[in-house]
């Protein structure tokens, strides 16, 4: 997943010295490129489509206000997702301290379907709900390792940590969505 090429080039890194020179036009390659995963990544971990794209705008802006910031010590996309990460963690700060809940998107949506699609959305709820409960840095880790792709040492780049401690993170986050779905799935909630 990271983007250098065999010879270690990473393309997005010219790009992003062009930003920090002020280029709006390398900007919106940039953005046009990352858009989407970066979009998809912060939804896994918000949970609520109009959030997360106030996530992501924030996220964007960061890189166009500290592309500077960027030495290419690592590649481009680490250093972006390091930007999603904290924007995330801080999401989920000030979402605890204001205690707002996001509305179910199923309801928003068209109001209750068949049978089977308001099963998958009790379902798809439980299993979202088990996933918002685990502490911040669990959450984030399996989000990048399992939704994602990421490598444990990706994402030990990205989150600032060792690889041994990225796989502590996901075998703990696992452990204890299992611990929370075993019950459920034994009586056929989930």
């Amino acid at each position: 997943m990271t983007n250098k090429n065999r010879a270690g080039f990473d393309p997005d890194a010219e790009l992003a010295a062009a930003v920090a020179a002020g280029d709006a036009d390398a900007f919106e390659k940039l953005v046009e490129k990352y858009e989407r995963p970066v979009l998809s990544t912060i939804y896994r971990y918000v949970g609520d489509r109009v959030a997360a794209q106030d996530v992501a705008q924030e996220v964007f802006l960061k890189v166009w206000r500290r592309a500077r910031s960027f030495k290419g010590r690592s590649s481009f996309s680490t250093w972006l997702y390091r930007v999603v990460v904290n924007q995330c963690l801080n999401f989920r700060q000030k979402r605890a301290r204001s205690k707002s809940v996001p509305l179910d998107e199923s309801l928003v949506r068209g109001g209750p379907g068949p049978d089977e699609r308001l099963d998958a959305a009790r379902k798809a709820a439980t299993v979202r709900a088990a996933v918002d409960e685990l502490p911040a840095r669990q959450r984030m880790a399996l989000i990048l390792s399992k939704f994602e792709g990421r490598s444990y040492r990706e994402i030990a780049e990205i989150m600032r940590t060792s690889t041994p401690s990225v796989e502590s993170l996901i075998f703990r986050a696992r452990r204890a969505l299992k611990k929370k779905l075993l019950p459920l799935r034994e009586r056929g909630e989930i």
